[in-house]
């Protein structure tokens, strides 16, 4: 089998015969029939047509069973075979007319790259299939690539099944540490409430003692004034002594008092910070889940009531264009995926490590809206995104880290 380069480097620039009319899908070799209705066509569509012709034979269908029923019947052109065609030839009109204007197969390959980089591939696939004649070696290599890219996206699904148990994990180990936290908090809580309290006991005793003291001055005052003076002189001495001791203990309580009230008043911000963690993690791991949901259960539309309304929780990006910059290159391919099932277009800068400046400047001008995660980018790329999105009011989202779950919370507020 050729490489992709081998069937570049052997396209022949041959003109094509662009008057050629187009194939019929019932006229396609019956090897091409699986591709095409797994690759060109949504489990919701495949639905909507059984139902228009009745083609639930016990029951609700598989989507493994819905599936072979139409690849079975695709080579006959009865009703659901002719809609189907129809259906796929007004869906992919844009990208057929973009094949019909190519003269070379070296265009039909180009434009076959630019799909497979765009993530638009079912509408190449079919306007190849069913357009003019094209070299063996081309045709191979489209099958070919049709065939890996279904086993890409089933290893995509099952990477996000196991990021989602690591971040229920996460929030088990949070919330038992946030729960053991708060227990442990209130306790120490509930020891300094006592504490204040005995002191305050404390501080009432004292004071009461210094009444005292003071009514023990004025006696020793008044006996001065009797001439009695000389006889209480030690008196006055070990009462003022007293006197002093007690206020000095009375000032001490008073320090111990505002030690411990500013002690509380750190712990209540520790149990916040905590809290705010933990709200996070949930965010995050609603954000996955929901997405999760629309990737493992793509017919909800059929049996939801919520569907396409704006209480729906699979929200819509409607077709924006998502750029993200910087994070981890090696989660591109998630987060492309995460990005197509909220029904966007996803683009990519590194941040600054390999493109360069132009490029960003570039990419920025298809743009929609910015994503890009505060831990993993340059600071040059940083003050570039904030002015380009101030001066043209786009809309500029930052995540607090490189992640699906934080990446995924950003395409909610995105949606919103």
């Amino acid at each position: 089998m050729c490489s992709p380069t081998d069937v570049r480097s052997k396209t022949p620039s041959v003109r094509r015969q662009r008057l050629s009319p187009r194939k019929k899908l019932w006229q396609l070799e019956i090897a091409y029939h699986c591709s095409i209705i797994g690759t060109c066509l949504s489990l919701k569509e495949l639905r909507q047509t059984a139902k228009k012709f009745d083609l639930a034979l016990q029951g609700e269908m598989t989507d493994y069973e819905l599936h072979g029923a139409f690849v079975n019947s695709a080579c006959t052109p009865n009703e659901p075979t002719r809609y189907i065609h129809k259906l796929l030839e007004k869906k992919y009109s844009q990208t057929i007319r973009k094949f019909s204007k190519t003269t070379t197969e070296s265009e039909v390959v180009r434009l076959w790259d630019e799909s497979i980089d765009s993530g638009n591939v079912g509408a190449a696939f079919w306007a190849i299939l069913t357009g003019p004649e094209v070299s063996a070696g081309l045709l191979q290599r489209v099958i070919g690539e049709i065939h890996m890219l279904s086993h890409i996206s089933g290893a995509s699904t099952r990477s996000d099944i196991r990021s989602l148990g690591k971040l229920r994990d996460q929030q088990t180990l949070a919330r038992d540490t946030y729960d053991k936290n708060s227990r442990l908090m209130e306790k120490r809580l509930r020891k300094k409430d006592v504490e204040i309290l005995t002191l305050r006991t404390e501080k009432e005793g004292h004071l009461q003692e210094i009444q005292e003291l003071e009514k023990s001055r004025q006696r020793l005052h008044e006996i001065e004034l009797d001439g009695k003076y000389a006889q209480l002189e030690l008196m006055v001495e070990n009462v003022t002594g007293q006197f002093y001791k007690a206020l000095s203990r009375a000032n001490q309580s008073d320090t111990c008092i505002g030690e411990l009230e500013q002690r509380i008043m750190q712990l209540e911000s520790e149990k916040s910070s905590a809290e705010k963690t933990v709200d996070e993690y949930r965010s995050q791991l609603q954000a996955v889940e929901v997405t999760l949901d629309r990737a493992l259960d793509s017919h909800c539309a059929d049996i939801c009531e919520l569907s396409e309304t704006s209480a729906c929780p699979l929200n819509d990006l409607k077709g924006m264009n998502i750029l993200y910059v910087g994070g981890r290159a090696s989660q591109c391919a998630h987060l492309r995926t995460m990005v197509e099932q909220y029904n966007g277009e996803f683009i990519y800068h590194d941040g600054g490590r390999h493109d360069g400046r132009q490029r960003l400047d570039s990419v920025l001008a298809q743009a929609d809206t910015v994503v890009f995660p505060m831990d993993c980018v340059s600071h040059d790329a940083y003050f570039c995104i904030k002015k380009h999105c101030e001066r043209l009011d786009k809309k500029l989202v930052m995540i607090p880290h490189a992640s699906l779950s934080a990446f995924a919370k950003g395409l909610e507020e995105v949606a919103a």
